[in-house]
């Protein structure tokens, strides 16, 4: 056998070893965590929303102590233009 088929042959080897064992090896990802069910998933939403609602309550009452005077001052009346601008 030639040198040269000889060397060729082993390189194919060692390409192939090292191909198989990248293949084979441990990944460099971390294994993925349990999926989000969609139960969980309604659970947030449901979170999310209540407290927004519960934010936007608390900007309702404020808007409406601070607003509910028939007669305000101009200073009041910025105050509840300020306060209806956040609702």
């Amino acid at each position: 056998m030639q040198l040269s088929t000889a060397i060729g042959t082993l390189a194919l080897l060692l390409a192939a070893a090292l191909v198989a064992g990248h293949a084979l090896g441990a990944d460099a990802t971390p294994p993925a965590s349990t999926p989000t069910t969609m139960q969980k998933k309604v659970d947030e939403r449901e979170a999310q929303r209540r407290a927004a609602a519960a934010d936007q309550q608390k900007k309702k009452e404020e808007f409406s102590r601070r607003c509910s005077k028939p007669v305000k001052s101009p200073l009041e009346l910025e105050d509840c233009k300020a306060v209806y601008r956040q609702m």
